[in-house]
């Protein structure tokens, strides 16, 4: 997918700059956004960033998010940002008020994190809602004016919001999704290399060992127990100058 994200507002203390409370708006809504961009990225999507940092006035700030979203054929655009006026939760506002680009899935995961889901509201009349070409979705993540909102925010940090919105967007959890053909392809090489290595350390090992065991004690110690059984109960005994197994015999007396 390409999809668009804003962090919203402009950066803190500049005109259009998103609202201060216990939490200061601007400066969170880069903090999630930007982990998100990284996260949908590392997902093997293509990741535009709309986010405008300044403006000489609050509905320039607008325009440049819009112009920078629709300048490319995306196929969700997300602006991101926090509450005010003393509420509670996590809300979704789309065209409509219609359940599209994942809103009340975004809202279902971020109650999982234990913020209260006030579900997917009608922003018709938002700017950036309404002026993206894109399905919009504009996340009001929580409330920077109400203290267990704020704490709450504090204490699964902006990464595990990340991570739940991203999950929402892609349809998959944080340990479930379909790699790329090349982050198949690193991994797979990744995995050799480490096989690789144990082989050798294993034949340096072989190599490095008698192949002739004289008593069980002398055994590997994966095949100590078997061994020493054998002996205990008469199965093998020694010729005078030992057990002398091979390597190959005791792997073959452990299988049985």
């Amino acid at each position: 997918m390409v999809i668009g994200i804003n962090c919203g507002h402009t950066v803190s203390g500049t005109i259009g700059c998103g609202a201060v409370g216990i939490l200061n708006e601007s400066d969170e809504t880069r903090n999630i956004g930007y982990k998100l961009i990284e996260k949908l990225r590392a997902c093997g999507h293509k990741v535009i960033d709309c986010t405008n940092d300044r403006a000489a006035t609050v509905n320039e700030n607008l325009r440049q998010i819009c112009s920078i979203a629709n300048s490319v054929n995306l196929d969700a655009f997300y602006s991101i940002h926090l509450n005010s006026g003393g509420g509670h939760g996590t809300e979704c506002y789309t065209y409509g008020g219609r359940d599209k680009a994942n809103a009340s899935t975004i809202c279902t995961n971020m109650a999982k994190l234990g913020f209260t889901n006030r579900g997917v509201k009608d922003g018709s009349k938002l700017y950036v809602v309404k002026n993206t070409t894109a399905p919009a979705c504009l996340i009001e993540v929580c409330f920077v004016d109400t203290q267990s909102d704020a704490d709450l925010y504090h204490n699964v940090g902006a990464d595990k919001i990340a991570q739940a919105i991203c999950n929402a967007i892609t349809g998959s959890s944080s340990d479930n999704y379909t790699p790329t053909e090349e982050q198949s392809k690193d991994k797979y090489e990744q995995l050799l290399d480490e096989v690789n290595a144990m082989k050798t350390h294993l034949d340096e090992f072989i190599d490095a060992r008698s192949t002739r065991y004289q008593t069980a004690g002398e055994t590997p110690t994966w095949a100590e127990e078997t061994i020493q059984k054998l002996v205990d109960n008469g199965f093998l005994k020694g010729d005078g100058n030992g057990l002398n197994l091979t390597d190959d015999l005791v792997r073959m007396l452990v299988i049985m």
